[in-house]
């Protein structure tokens, strides 16, 4: 299975539909659960309220070489076709969406190819870094953060 994210941002009026050459992706989920001391050495309660807070990191090559390169991916809003960002592309995503239930939202889908996503999230960018190495200075490698909703199944 090939690894495809795909980053769907279709509430917003100016739709943006990016697919990245992924090496890795991850889902890191927090809980934290309460722990308080009793005194004199008594066992400690503990206190879970059922609070979970997923993370997702998305590695990989920003490989656009062609400006204007499309893939076929997970179908939202009638439309399989996602473009490949550029390095710019992408930074001007990150730097510029930022979350808003009611207008502006990202999704992550993870593909494996056909047109129903493996995995979606609702999610808002946390972190990005876009990093150039010696030998492959034709491309940055990139990674992503982003703290999610949990999984949606599709």
């Amino acid at each position: 299975m090939a690894l495809a994210v795909c980053l769907y941002d279709g509430l917003s009026s100016s739709e943006k539909r990016f697919a990245l050459k992924a090496d890795s992706f991850s889902v890191n989920y927090v809980k934290t659960p309460i722990q308080i001391p009793i005194p004199l050495g008594g066992d400690p309660r503990l206190i879970d309220i059922g609070q979970v807070r997923p993370t997702i990191t998305v590695t990989g090559i920003v490989d656009a070489t062609d400006p204007s390169e499309t893939v076929s991916g997970p179908t939202r809003n009638s439309s399989q076709v996602y473009t490949v960002p550029s390095k710019e592309e992408l930074e001007d995503f990150v730097t510029s969406k930022f979350y808003d239930p009611s207008d502006s939202k990202v999704e992550i889908m993870v593909s494996d190819g056909s047109s129903t996503p493996v995995a979606a999230y609702e999610g808002a960018i946390s972190q990005a870094r876009f990093d150039v190495a010696p030998a492959t200075e034709d491309r940055f490698s990139f990674t992503m953060v982003f703290v999610t909703k949990k999984r949606k199944d599709s």
